[in-house]
């Protein structure tokens, strides 16, 4: 019993040494880099802005109909 004991207890001591030695062969990640190639304008900037409400607005709407579906309204009671 003891023998086996000690065979389990240096199996485990192994199994970090295993791990850390597989995380060392992986190459390094590269970080990715900015493009400056497109610099936005004023009208773009609008656009992604506009563009960005419109998404939410019909996100919103369509999480207010799925509310209305189950509960038969919004309101939930204050």
């Amino acid at each position: 019993m003891r023998a086996l004991t000690i065979a389990i207890t240096l199996g485990l001591l192994a199994m970090p040494q295993v791990t850390h030695a597989k995380e060392e062969r992986k190459p390094p990640q590269q970080t990715p880099t900015a493009s400056t190639s497109k610099a936005y304008t004023a009208e773009g900037t609008d656009a992604l802005a506009k563009a960005a409400r419109e998404r939410d607005e019909a996100r919103q709407r369509a999480w207010d109909q799925k509310t209305r579906n189950i509960t038969r309204g919004i309101c939930t009671g204050c």
